[in-house]
């Protein structure tokens, strides 16, 4: 029977490496900084897991940015989001997982302005819910996120969990008793304690297993 089906957001409904390379670019030319000045906002970065004011504090001192912090967070709340785009194969197949009677959710780690991306790529409309861990209280992997999805959309804790983290999304998942499908980007799974029910590279992949009667 139809079910949950829960999706993490940045790196896997959107390329988030995408979206951050192009506002970094323009990041460099409002700022006047040469083409060798990316490599270290994508070290400063750290794949988005450095919070912003220590990222953007990194920035200033390697790269000799005078604007503030408190500014650059600011223009960065409204001009990056805006640089999120998603696929329309994307789309097309929460969309037809949701037409087999699936409730779909939204599960990420971050600030509130997660759900501007949500907004800037169309995708606010296409879920059930929506759970931003700084809005909900919870951070993934912890149980209660994935528990406070559930009960938004109604359903018991029974379903899929989708995403790219082997931490948060697939070792979160399974603990809250999810089936998991990770998108590898390119890794190797290294983790011994658990691993994914399946591996997609794509969202259509990901929707595909979950839809497959083989495996539920």
């Amino acid at each position: 029977m139809p079910g949950l089906a829960l999706f993490d957001l940045d790196n896997t409904l959107v390329d988030r490496d995408k979206a951050f390379s192009d506002w970094a670019q323009q990041f460099m030319v409002a700022h006047d900084l040469p083409d060798g000045a990316w490599a270290i906002i994508e070290s400063a970065d750290g794949d988005g897991l450095k919070p912003r004011d220590l990222f953007f504090g990194e920035v200033r001192e390697r790269l000799g940015v005078e604007t503030g912090v408190d500014d650059l967070l600011a223009r960065y709340y409204v001009e990056y989001p805006a640089c999120y785009t998603v696929e329309g194969p994307t789309v097309d197949a929460v969309r037809s997982l949701r037409a087999e009677g699936w409730v779909a959710g939204v599960v990420t780690n971050g600030p509130p302005s997660q759900r501007a991306k949500l907004e800037a790529t169309g995708l606010l409309d296409e879920f059930d819910v929506i759970c931003i861990s700084s809005v909900v209280g919870w951070w993934k992997p912890d149980r209660h996120i994935f528990e406070d999805a559930a009960r938004r959309c109604g359903l018991p804790l029974d379903g899929w969990m989708v995403g790219d983290s082997p931490s948060a999304d697939i070792g979160g998942g399974s603990r809250a008793g999810l089936k998991t499908v990770w998108m590898p980007r390119g890794r190797r799974w290294e983790e011994s304690e658990f691993a994914p029910d399946a591996t997609a590279h794509t969202i259509p992949e990901a929707v595909e297993v979950i839809l497959a009667p083989t495996i539920r």
